[in-house]
């Protein structure tokens, strides 16, 4: 597949889930797109198993769609998925992407996600600057001279009839977004998928989610795989792993084969090297 379009800060990527503008200078996801045709697509797979034509998911830092655009297309014209952006610059990324890939089973919010509702300030990074612009958490955008953004508490914003997967990846305040909606996850009781990054976030995640009663699961997908949609294989990302947290209600006894259960709240992958 050939890139498409060249602007100053957009390449328009032929990838293997669909149509996307990607940004060269976000230095993981724009440039997995551009490189590999694909980002984490080990994540991706997981979600693939899980999901079914009809799921309703709720994503919390969509960033600009790279796991939006195939979760819409998995479950399908009868699912929705509600997908949650702050920052302008990616949100107008994510609703591009779900345009060029014909999606409209997607309800996008210019929005974060907190233990409560309110508004926040937050800086706009330029896009034409090399930056991860996934690793920025609302805490790191929120200063002076920027826009006004709303930060929404799930329970206050959302009445779903069913809630098939909560994911979220808000750089250590997941345990802000499962506080906001611990209403929707005690009623519909869905999987949780949420990044747990930092050694120092996870223990208060960890107890939140057990107190839900959850089990719990490492899943560490490499950034890089070497199946690659442009079958590339120039590893740029080294040994980098993903490192989130799969959460199953306990009632419901799945099995997640090849997945370490976490059972010390204080353990981490990266205190294993990894």
């Amino acid at each position: 597949m050939t890139e498409l379009l060249k602007t100053d800060f957009y390449h328009l990527v032929d990838a293997r889930h669909g149509r996307f503008l990607a940004n060269p200078n976000d230095v993981y996801l724009g440039r997995s797109l551009i490189k590999y045709g694909e980002f984490s697509e080990l994540e991706w797979q997981l979600f693939d198993q899980m999901l079914r034509p009809g799921a309703v998911v709720i994503e919390v830092g969509a960033n600009m769609g790279a796991f939006t655009v195939p979760i819409a297309k998995k479950v399908g014209r009868g699912g929705m998925v509600y997908a949650f952006e702050p920052q302008m610059s990616v949100f107008q990324q994510l609703c591009a992407n779900l345009a060029l890939n014909d999606l409209v089973n997607v309800q996008a919010f210019n929005a974060g996600c907190g233990e409560t509702s309110g508004l926040l300030t937050l800086k706009r990074p330029d896009p034409a600057r090399e930056l991860n612009f996934g690793g920025l958490s609302l805490d790191a955008l929120t200063g002076d001279g920027g826009v006004r953004v709303r930060v929404e508490a799930l329970d206050k914003v959302l009445d779903p009839k069913a809630i098939h997967l909560l994911k979220a990846d808000v750089e250590g305040m997941e345990a802000q977004v499962v506080r906001g909606a611990r209403g929707l996850i005690e009623k519909m009781r869905p999987v949780l998928y949420l990044e747990a990054h930092d050694p120092k976030d996870s223990p208060d995640l960890i107890r939140l989610v057990r107190d839900l009663s959850y089990d719990m699961y490492w899943h560490l997908p490499p950034m890089f795989n070497p199946e690659n949609h442009k079958g590339d294989t120039e590893n740029i990302f080294g040994a980098i792993s993903s490192k989130n947290i799969l959460c199953t209600p306990s009632e419901r006894k799945m099995t997640v084969n090849g997945a370490q259960k976490i059972e010390d709240e204080n353990d981490h992958p990266r205190k294993w090297g990894t």
